[in-house]
């Protein structure tokens, strides 16, 4: 991942000719995309359960956040090259986003500029020459959100509030391929951590790249030497590839700790 990050840095992001922007996915509006010393692009490509990587309410107000903080100097531009334009449609309108989104059909964004397969990386934030400054969905990761907001409004935004002490984990595995699961199913995911610092663990939030994928764990303080457990449950509701990705934060050195799950969801077989 560190490697995707590196690559991204300073690159260009190009825009084709003859993009067209709608209202809610369905009605054609005119639009040209602004010159403007920031802005975010968002591409969401066909792979697995838009909804689910979306979340767009989270969207709606970051938006917000970045309109206050910039008197709406910032365009966000979303690049859908969608499976299911209707989904899309009731999505933006079901969640308000009321600004200007691209659907793509050709994908010409993604051949054009060859973002990466990983949907936590096919969100950028870029200077007044489309240049790449930073990369990462500011809504699934309170680090990136923070980085975002404090650079287009000029150091102007507080980061979020971290525990002062800081201290070292180990997590038994990170890594999950859950294989394949048939629709309706779910699967249960247990991640062990073990305080190695010095100072008591503070687990303050959690969070995942889609709804589909619970998280339960004791919120009290770790002390030096014991262990805590995560407890993930990813419920199969969409047929496609498992491309999921968890977030702890914590007063660790490694915040966040990143728990990727992977697998693919079938059809489930009808009673003959």
């Amino acid at each position: 991942m560190t490697e995707i990050i590196k690559s991204w840095q300073g690159k260009e992001i190009i825009f084709p000719e003859g993009l067209i922007f709608t209202k809610y996915g369905k009605d054609t509006i005119e639009y040209n995309i602004p010159v403007s010393d920031y802005k975010i692009i968002m591409y969401v490509d066909s792979v697995g359960c838009t909804e689910c990587k979306l979340q767009l309410y989270k969207w709606k107000d970051f938006i917000t956040e970045v309109d206050s903080l910039t008197n709406g100097a910032v365009p966000i531009l979303f690049f859908f090259y969608p499976k299911d334009l209707r989904e899309i449609s009731f999505l933006l309108k079901r969640d308000s986003i009321n600004i200007p989104v691209c659907i793509d059909k050709q994908n010409r964004m993604n051949r054009i500029n060859h973002f990466p397969s990983h949907q936590m990386y096919q969100c950028f934030l870029v200077n007044k020459e489309n240049k790449v400054i930073c990369i990462g969905n500011p809504v699934h990761n309170r680090k990136i959100r923070d980085i975002y907001l404090s650079t287009i409004s000029n150091g102007k935004h507080n980061p979020s509030v971290q525990p002062s002490g800081i201290t070292r984990i180990e997590a038994d595995k990170t890594e999950f391929d859950l294989g394949s699961l048939k629709e309706g199913d779910s699967r249960k995911i247990c991640v062990t951590i073990r305080n190695i610092g010095k100072l008591p663990l503070i687990i303050h939030d959690a969070r995942t790249s889609c709804g589909c994928v619970h998280i339960d764990y004791i919120k009290r303080p770790v002390v030096s030497g014991n262990t805590t457990e995560i407890n993930l449950t990813y419920h199969a509701n969409k047929k496609g590839p498992i491309h999921k990705t968890v977030s702890i934060y914590g007063n660790m050195d490694t915040s966040p700790l990143t728990i990727n799950l992977k697998g693919e969801v079938v059809i489930a077989e009808k009673n003959k």
